[in-house]
């Protein structure tokens, strides 16, 4: 019997009863797919059906009382919503453009160009992506602050001027902020769309005399249609929830958006929960448009296929002449997104105070390791430090497993009820993080589970998270294995925990690595989520380098913090390379 006959199709018998009906249902696969079901659903809908019991129920001194609507006419009628709303489609509507230009100008470089460094540009990306925002924003904000920003006092020295000529507490600032941090972002979605585009197309429209104009417009861009458009409803879903860009920079400038709103009615005194679950749900109600947008952007995305069974050959576009100017444009770009902030981070860290930087002997000579020896001595930190470790090992090594096992469930025994696991597992996309952050919160003080204030409850909040890559990649690599290799381990009489070990794990190893170093990435920069479930004893790196940076002090401690927690991501990266380049060798 074949092996996917033994787990999908059920034994003939001759009851017809209920109970026969059951016991033929009830295979191995069918038996798991309910496991995981239950648990999938614990994660997410949990959460959002307490998120939704708190945005209807009124405020008291013991928690939700009875049910109103009053929560939603707060909100709703407050004078500050037509702003809210308008700002914060603003900002995610014009990062998305950023992003997108950013990213897919290097997408296109190093996967359709003979440009030189294309290798290195690769690599920036990946450690772009890895930094975290909140380092970032720090960044900027001592880059280009009107009052210590470094380059905006180089900028008056140089023309003589009064004011600084660029500030970064306003919308524009914002935008370039987070589209300097999410740019990575939008290369990893272009570029797989860059690299199966078959430019014979485009090569048979310049024979038929179209210009490079009407190339780009009639055939390159509708071909690339379902990307973009994807792309694009996906970073502005990411503008919609991004935290740490609006609370640095926002606040400051009295720019308001739904994710700022949400974590200031929790902080308000009394916290006004209701007020924000309905903040929440009217943000999860737009996210939720944007999902559904990029569905039926990618539901037919096979009708713009390129590659087909006719010889399909990726070619590469010679630069001539340009190869070098192109160069010089993509180290400019990643210099402004990427080395800019690397840079103030690393020279404010050897200075206690804002420090301009110089060849200046006098003032390079006061550098010192005092920053790093205060962050290393600090108790909260090392704890910060312990924590985020644990958590994100543990979150990526639970992701992993259990959507590894989801998508063989999806994929391999129960195909015709997969898509229950494959809709549970993308819900999380379509949440913000600190939304996710605060249902959790809601629902654990509800429950009666006692996680409050402990370490597990960020870590139902990182699991739930990470739910949608973690099944992105494992299923990535399950349909890649023709399901023969486990139908002939099976016949020659390999149980199914053999076949798990002994053929899918080691042909999976490279993909479930990188599942593994992706999503810990995730978990350890993460700070949206963590600023609702964090508390005494249990801060993470995200949490403490905020409270530090809004608490004042020392800007140097705090850069030195940011470049404590850079280094090990260096490291990520050059794996996540090297495991990419191994998967591309075995291909």
């Amino acid at each position: 019997m074949a092996y996917s006959d033994s787990v999908q199709g059920a034994p003939k018998g001759e009851g017809y009863g209920f109970g026969a009906r059951l016991m033929r249902w009830l295979t191995p696969g069918n038996v798991i797919l309910v496991v995981c079901a239950l648990i999938a659903a614990w994660l997410v809908l949990v959460p959002l059906a307490a998120l939704f019991y708190t945005a209807f129920a009124e405020d008291t001194p013991y928690g939700p009382g009875a049910f109103t609507l009053q929560n939603f006419v707060d909100a709703l009628s407050s004078r500050y919503i037509g702003d809210l709303f308008l700002t914060s489609l603003i900002f995610a509507g014009g990062t998305a453009i950023v992003t997108f230009a950013l990213g897919t100008a290097v997408a296109w470089v190093v996967e359709r160009t003979d440009a030189p460094g294309r290798e290195w540009f690769h690599g920036f990306a990946l450690l772009s992506f890895a930094v975290p925002g909140l380092l970032t924003t720090m960044a900027w904000i001592l880059i280009f602050s009107p009052n210590i920003g470094w380059l905006n006092g180089e900028f008056k020295a140089w023309f003589g001027l009064e004011t600084a000529p660029i500030n970064i507490y306003s919308m524009g600032g914002m935008i370039w902020a987070l589209s300097s941090h999410y740019f990575p972002l939008a290369y990893l979605l272009m570029g797989p769309a860059f690299r199966v585009l078959d430019t014979r197309m485009e090569e048979a429209a310049v024979m038929s005399g179209a210009n490079n104009y009407q190339v780009a417009t009639r055939v390159t861009m509708p071909l690339l249609r379902p990307a973009i458009l994807s792309t694009l409803l996906l970073l502005f879903i990411r503008g919609m929830e991004s935290f740490e860009v609006p609370r640095l920079l926002g606040l400051p400038a009295r720019i308001f958006v739904f994710t700022t709103e949400i974590q200031n009615a929790t902080s308000n005194a009394p916290p006004q929960f209701g007020l924000a679950g309905a903040h929440g749900i009217i943000l999860l109600l737009i996210c939720v448009v944007g999902v559904y947008l990029y569905r039926r952007s990618t539901r037919n995305a096979e009708a713009f296929a390129t590659i087909t069974g006719k010889g399909y050959q990726p070619t590469t576009i010679r630069l001539g002449a340009w190869r070098w100017p192109v160069f010089i444009g993509m180290s400019l770009m990643f210099f402004a997104a990427l080395g800019l902030p690397l840079f103030t981070l690393i020279w404010q860290s050897f200075f206690r105070n804002v420090t301009l930087p110089t060849l200046d002997w006098s003032v390079l000579s006061a550098m010192s390791w005092e920053n790093y020896d205060i962050i290393l001595h600090y108790p909260i930190f090392l704890n910060a430090v312990k924590n985020s470790v644990f958590l994100g090992a543990m979150a990526a090594t639970i992701v992993v497993l259990f959507t590894f096992v989801m998508a063989w469930i999806a994929h391999r025994a129960a195909k015709q009820y997969g898509w229950i696991l494959d809709v549970l597992t993308f819900v999380p996309i379509a949440i913000p993080s600190i939304i996710i952050g605060a249902s959790i919160l809601f629902a654990y003080l509800i429950i009666p589970i006692n996680v409050y204030n402990t370490v597990w409850i960020l870590l139902i909040a990182y699991v739930t998270m990470n739910l949608p890559y973690g099944m992105r990649f494992t299923s990535s690599g399950i349909v890649q294995i023709h399901k023969e290799l486990e139908e002939v381990a099976q016949m020659s009489g390999a149980g199914l925990i053999d076949i798990f070990r002994r053929v899918l794990l080691p042909l999976l190893a490279p993909v479930l690595i990188a599942a593994w170093l992706y999503i810990f990435v995730l978990a350890v920069r993460e700070l949206s989520a963590s600023i609702f479930l964090s508390g005494p004893g249990t801060h993470v790196l995200g949490t403490i380098t905020l409270t530090m940076w809004e608490e004042g002090g020392s800007f140097g401690a705090v850069c030195a913090l940011g470049v404590i927690q850079i280094i090990p991501l260096i490291f990520i990266v050059m794996a996540m390379r090297w495991i990419e380049k191994r998967v591309g060798t075995r291909r």
